[in-house]
């Protein structure tokens, strides 16, 4: 096994030259909190103390991070979160406590040679595996680069339109609001723009949460309201390992996943849009 470090490209001309590798990237995921984070409370109840603000805000911010491994050969990859220890409750004066987490994304697979993607994901606790043929990112290549380690990258934009369904379910909202407003508001969805930058010194067309499409590893993805960081690659040329395909949950297509959690997500809300657990 030869590693290679974010920082150190020895020996790659061998694997550029090698027709068989595989490789393994470790990524780290943040959340941009542009503003802090308010907290709605009753009517009568106090404002938070500047120690328990701050406690909360911590959490928050603790709770965006997290990390994730890219398992990759030349035509498949697989992106998964890695689990770790549980992070200490953030806590204020007083002894309040806040205990933040955000839901974990499922296992995503790509297979280039059979034009295939399956993603994990579940529907209060039904397990489902979304497949779907790949659809090419229209990347949009910018004469920008910068260096990551040592690794040369070069700089890729990626136009994320609003859907027809979005455009809808905002409608939707509009109209409810009208005769009665609702406890938690919809912001109007927005085409965004997603900044990868890739090398080209690992030529592989795979990046972070199924990017694809570009001529070399993904080193960074920035979407706005987070940013992904490689910080570690290993390469080999030994004997590949396989890599495991998500297996567990009904296959379905995204569009009828789509229908089976809109369908489940009404059925539990009351009349001001709230999902009621019993």
């Amino acid at each position: 096994m030869i590693k290679v470090v974010v920082g150190s490209f020895l020996l790659l001309g061998f694997f550029v030259k090698a027709q068989e590798f595989q490789g393994k990237a470790d990524y780290f995921s943040k959340r941009i909190i542009k503003e802090k984070v308010e907290v709605n409370k009753a009517p009568g109840e106090k404002q938070m103390d500047p120690e328990t603000e701050k406690a909360f805000q911590e959490a928050m911010k603790r709770a965006s991070e997290k990390q994730y491994s890219l398992s990759f050969t030349k035509s498949e990859c697989l992106y998964e979160e890695v689990e770790q220890l549980e992070k200490p409750e953030a806590q204020a004066t007083g002894g309040v406590t806040f205990k933040i987490a955000f839901s974990g994304e499922g296992k995503k697979y790509l297979n280039l040679k059979e034009n295939k993607s399956i993603t994990e994901d579940e529907i209060f606790g039904k397990e489902f595996l979304i497949v779907e043929p790949l659809d090419k990112p229209n990347w949009k290549l910018v004469n920008e680069t910068k260096k990551i380690g040592e690794y040369n990258c070069y700089k890729a934009e990626l136009l994320i339109q609003v859907t027809e369904k979005q455009k809808e379910e905002y409608k939707e909202f509009l109209k409810k609001e009208e005769t009665k407003p609702s406890l938690f508001k919809m912001e109007e969805p927005k085409d965004k723009v997603i900044i990868a930058w890739y090398t080209p010194e690992i030529p592989v067309s795979f990046g972070p949460k199924n990017y694809w499409g570009l001529p070399g590893l993904i080193l960074e993805i920035n979407e706005e309201e987070s940013i992904i960081l490689c910080s570690k690659v290993t390469l080999s040329n030994k004997e590949k390992s396989k890599i495991k395909v998500p297996n567990t949950g009904e296959k379905v297509t995204q569009k009828k996943f789509d229908e089976i959690q809109k369908k489940k997500t009404d059925s539990m809300k009351n009349d001001d849009g709230v999902i009621i657990f019993q």
